[in-house]
């Protein structure tokens, strides 16, 4: 399928972090309505877990090097299944080959760079387009754009004329939930909301548009957690797989990130899917950032990238070293290659002008 053709419908949906780089809503604890305040968790769209069981055309591509179960979507974005990432054909591949974790300054202008991958939004701000939301839900999202604008060198604004923006509008789904593509992808991005959507779902949605995928998706997630997947629903196993490639933009594993999947998530029995190293559930999800979703932030998108540069890129390019292969560097850092100033996107390089 040539990404090209395919025809975006006018209803457009839609760490610490891994930021990065995908999936989820978090779940509504997994038994009655006694238990929900218990444990009150972003909710994944019970319709969506139906159609799972139902629906048996899910393929493995690879993201990112690691293979995954997707299933085409009917706008021609790819999911995971049933999780609110939403990737487009260029971000996927059918060979864990077709990813290099560490590429060259340059390579974005050649073959070698992976079309789609997952990129940062310019100059730290994301500019949005609303359609269709409720005052509820408006609500809501004003209050998770200031969390991350207030928090971070990131910042999000209503469009006016920008070509790069994200579409926000209503899935129509009476629940609190949400879905979004990852990162920016060819100027454009879009999440789709739960007519009940809180800001503790809209933060997580809107690390997914900065680019960032869960936590528990890292590589090092099993030194501070357990997944029980006695505990986890058949059709959701994939979602707990683990990035073997993706950057990590802070040092430490973090259970109070926003992008981490609660400890009933995808359950199948009302037993937690998550706990820590002694058995113990996680915190409860917070409609808020936690420190290391700010660091880490704050490193993917440095506030020389922003609106106030500082330094200026004329300082940048008398500071920054020289690019070396041997290095392995992280979102947000600065090389010099050849003379051109370039910054680490999340899966490339970024040019910035000519220090020459």
């Amino acid at each position: 399928m040539n990404t090209k053709n395919v025809k975006m419908k006018n209803k457009t949906f839609p760490t610490q972090i891994m930021l990065f780089l995908a999936a989820c809503t978090f779940l509504l604890s997994a038994c009655t309505e006694d238990t929900i305040e218990q444990e009150t968790e972003v909710s994944v769209n019970p319709e969506a877990i139906e159609e799972l069981e139902e629906d048996s055309q899910l393929i493995t591509k690879y993201f990112l090097g690691d293979a995954v179960q997707v299933r085409l979507e009917e706008d021609g974005t790819y999911s995971l299944a049933g999780t609110d990432t939403r990737l487009f054909e260029d971000q996927l591949a059918d060979s864990p080959d077709a990813y290099n974790p560490n590429p060259v300054p340059g390579e974005e202008l050649t073959a070698l760079a992976l079309a789609g991958g997952i990129r940062k939004w310019t100059n730290n701000t994301v500019y949005y387009v609303i359609n269709g939301l409720s005052a509820s839900v408006r609500s809501e999202l004003e209050k998770s754009f200031a969390e991350w604008s207030n928090k971070t060198n990131v910042t999000f604004k209503e469009r006016t004329n920008q070509s790069n923006y994200v579409t926000i509008s209503s899935s129509g789904s009476n629940s609190n939930s949400g879905v979004a593509t990852l990162g920016m992808y060819n100027s454009r991005g879009y999440i789709q909301l739960g007519t009940r959507a809180t800001a503790v779902v809209i933060i997580h949605e809107l690390g997914h548009t900065l680019g960032y995928i869960h936590e528990q998706n890292r590589s090092d997630r099993d030194n501070h957690i357990i997944i029980r997947t006695e505990n986890i629903q058949s059709n959701a196993q994939d979602q707990f797989y683990k990035s073997s490639s993706a950057t990590l933009l802070t040092g430490s594993f973090d259970v109070n990130s926003i992008m981490m999947y609660g400890s009933y998530t995808f359950s199948k029995n009302g037993r937690p899917t998550i706990t820590d190293l002694n058995g113990n559930t996680l915190p409860q999800r917070q409609a808020r950032l936690s420190t290391l979703d700010i660091q880490g932030t704050n490193a993917a998108y440095p506030s020389s990238g922003g609106g106030n540069p500082d330094p200026e890129p004329e300082d940048l390019c008398d500071s920054t070293a020289n690019y070396s292969s041997s290095k392995r560097y992280n979102v947000g850092d600065y090389v010099l290659y050849y003379g051109r100033l370039y910054q680490r996107d999340f899966t490339r390089w970024n040019y910035i002008k000519n220090c020459n």
